[in-house]
């Protein structure tokens, strides 16, 4: 499925233009109030912000579809890129 980037919540978690929500499979991001957090949602917003995605999901959290995703034309994914950064 390709989706849009329309919202960065955490250095996990972002929301498209559709209005869903997603998280990132095996990625484990610092929390609102947590020590890290504004680190790895810049993190995150650096690597995809506004991106177009291509995302295959491989389970459900929270109400939100946890998923690997890749961006068209790269070979690393986005969970490794941001399990590299955090």
């Amino acid at each position: 499925m390709r989706i849009k980037v329309k919202k960065i919540i955490d250095g996990d978690t972002f929301e498209d233009t559709r209005h869903r929500f997603f998280r990132l499979a095996e990625v484990d991001a610092p929390e609102k109030k947590e020590r890290g957090y504004n680190k790895a949602k810049e993190a995150l917003q650096n690597i995809i912000g506004g991106e177009e995605l291509i995302v295959n999901q491989v389970g459900v959290s929270y109400g939100r579809k946890v998923i690997e995703a890749r961006i068209p034309g790269e070979k690393i994914s986005v969970n490794t890129k941001m399990k590299r950064k955090i």
